[in-house]
């Protein structure tokens, strides 16, 4: 093989490599947004459910002295 030859296969063989490195990048980055969007699903009513957690936690602490004097009466 003459080095022009040479020269052009190997150039060829590193741009074929840096294609299939940004491919992996590329499937990479979406696998993240998939993940991203997966976990932004998941956590979107959790302030909701701290809240109603909290309600209840109230009206229980408020009608536990009412139940107790209802039943002991």
């Amino acid at each position: 093989m003459n080095n022009p030859t040479l020269n052009r296969e190997i150039k060829m063989a590193e741009l074929e490599r840096i294609k299939l490195e940004t491919e992996k990048m590329r499937v990479e980055a979406e696998k993240l947004r998939a993940e991203t969007y997966k976990i932004q699903k998941e956590t979107r009513y959790y302030p909701a459910i701290g809240i109603v957690i909290a309600v209840i936690a109230l009206i229980a602490a408020i009608a536990s002295p009412i139940i107790t004097y209802l039943l002991t009466k």
